[in-house]
Protein backbone atom coordinates (compact mmCIF):
# COMPACT_ATOMS: atom_id res chain seq x y z
CA UNK A 1 0.00 0.00 0.00
CA UNK A 2 2.90 2.46 0.91
CA UNK A 3 4.59 2.10 -2.16
CA UNK A 4 1.17 2.41 -4.43
CA UNK A 5 0.86 5.74 -2.65
CA UNK A 6 3.98 6.86 -3.23
CA UNK A 7 4.13 6.12 -7.04
CA UNK A 8 0.21 7.93 -7.12
CA UNK A 9 1.71 11.17 -5.18
CA UNK A 10 4.90 11.09 -6.84
CA UNK A 11 2.89 10.73 -10.19
CA UNK A 12 0.74 13.76 -9.01
CA UNK A 13 3.19 15.83 -8.15
CA UNK A 14 5.40 15.61 -11.02
CA UNK A 15 1.76 16.66 -12.98
CA UNK A 16 1.32 19.51 -11.31
CA UNK A 17 4.91 20.92 -11.58
CA UNK A 18 4.82 19.99 -15.40
CA UNK A 19 1.62 22.23 -15.57
CA UNK A 20 2.82 24.94 -13.92
CA UNK A 21 6.12 25.03 -15.18
CA UNK A 22 6.05 24.32 -18.55
CA UNK A 23 2.72 25.63 -19.25
CA UNK A 24 2.61 28.81 -17.70
CA UNK A 25 3.79 31.72 -19.65
CA UNK A 26 7.20 32.78 -18.33
CA UNK A 27 8.10 28.75 -17.21
CA UNK A 28 9.99 30.50 -14.35
CA UNK A 29 6.79 32.04 -12.03
CA UNK A 30 5.50 28.67 -12.33
CA UNK A 31 9.02 26.86 -11.16
CA UNK A 32 8.87 29.85 -8.04
CA UNK A 33 5.39 29.01 -7.61
CA UNK A 34 5.55 25.02 -7.44
CA UNK A 35 8.99 25.49 -4.90
CA UNK A 36 7.61 28.17 -2.57
CA UNK A 37 4.27 25.85 -2.24
CA UNK A 38 6.01 23.00 -1.93
CA UNK A 39 8.04 24.17 0.55
CA UNK A 40 5.21 25.60 2.46
CA UNK A 41 3.50 22.49 2.23
CA UNK A 42 6.42 20.57 3.57
CA UNK A 43 7.14 22.95 6.57
CA UNK A 44 3.37 22.38 7.38
CA UNK A 45 3.87 18.26 7.33
CA UNK A 46 7.24 18.29 8.94
CA UNK A 47 5.72 20.96 11.88
CA UNK A 48 2.70 18.45 11.78
CA UNK A 49 4.55 15.55 13.91
CA UNK A 50 3.78 13.23 10.82
CA UNK A 51 5.07 9.95 11.11
CA UNK A 52 8.39 8.79 9.02
CA UNK A 53 6.13 6.81 6.45
CA UNK A 54 3.91 9.59 5.79
CA UNK A 55 6.96 11.77 5.39
CA UNK A 56 8.48 9.73 2.87
CA UNK A 57 5.09 8.89 1.18
CA UNK A 58 3.71 12.50 1.03
CA UNK A 59 7.05 14.29 1.94
CA UNK A 60 9.08 12.91 -0.66
CA UNK A 61 7.10 11.66 -3.06
CA UNK A 62 4.09 13.85 -3.36
CA UNK A 63 6.24 16.77 -1.89
CA UNK A 64 9.68 15.97 -3.79
CA UNK A 65 7.94 15.06 -7.09
CA UNK A 66 6.13 18.82 -7.29
CA UNK A 67 9.28 20.87 -6.30
CA UNK A 68 11.95 20.99 -8.97
CA UNK A 69 15.69 21.66 -8.38
CA UNK A 70 16.70 20.95 -11.65
CA UNK A 71 14.18 22.96 -13.47
CA UNK A 72 14.76 25.73 -10.94
CA UNK A 73 18.35 25.78 -12.09
CA UNK A 74 17.55 25.67 -15.77
CA UNK A 75 15.25 28.57 -15.37
CA UNK A 76 18.02 30.68 -13.92
CA UNK A 77 20.21 29.48 -16.82
CA UNK A 78 18.28 30.41 -19.33
CA UNK A 79 17.30 34.02 -17.47
CA UNK A 80 20.99 34.67 -17.93
CA UNK A 81 21.20 34.13 -21.25
CA UNK A 82 18.25 35.03 -22.38
CA UNK A 83 18.36 38.86 -22.53
CA UNK A 84 14.40 38.79 -23.39
CA UNK A 85 13.36 35.71 -21.28
CA UNK A 86 11.93 38.05 -18.57
CA UNK A 87 11.87 42.01 -18.58
CA UNK A 88 13.24 44.24 -21.85
CA UNK A 89 14.97 47.18 -18.78
CA UNK A 90 16.29 44.15 -16.49
CA UNK A 91 19.76 42.93 -17.72
CA UNK A 92 19.67 39.02 -18.42
CA UNK A 93 22.18 38.13 -15.23
CA UNK A 94 20.15 40.47 -12.82
CA UNK A 95 17.14 38.78 -14.08
CA UNK A 96 18.57 34.86 -12.83
CA UNK A 97 19.90 36.75 -9.32
CA UNK A 98 16.87 37.65 -8.56
CA UNK A 99 15.34 34.95 -10.30
CA UNK A 100 17.31 32.33 -7.71
CA UNK A 101 17.18 35.26 -4.53
CA UNK A 102 13.50 35.57 -4.62
CA UNK A 103 13.01 31.59 -5.05
CA UNK A 104 15.23 31.42 -1.84
CA UNK A 105 14.14 33.98 -0.05
CA UNK A 106 10.45 33.04 -0.52
CA UNK A 107 11.21 29.20 -0.10
CA UNK A 108 13.00 29.78 3.08
CA UNK A 109 9.98 31.75 4.21
CA UNK A 110 7.16 29.59 3.17
CA UNK A 111 8.46 27.09 4.99
CA UNK A 112 9.46 28.49 8.36
CA UNK A 113 5.60 29.49 8.00
CA UNK A 114 4.67 26.37 7.58
CA UNK A 115 6.14 25.10 9.89
CA UNK A 116 4.98 28.02 12.33
CA UNK A 117 1.70 27.36 11.31
CA UNK A 118 1.70 23.10 12.14
CA UNK A 119 3.16 24.02 15.64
Amino acid sequence: MSAAAFIVLAGMGAALRWLAADRWPGGHRGTMLVNVAGASLLGLLAGSGASETTMTIVGAGGLGALTTFSRFAQDAVDLASDPTADHPTIAPRNGAVLYVGATLVFGLAAAWLGLEIAS
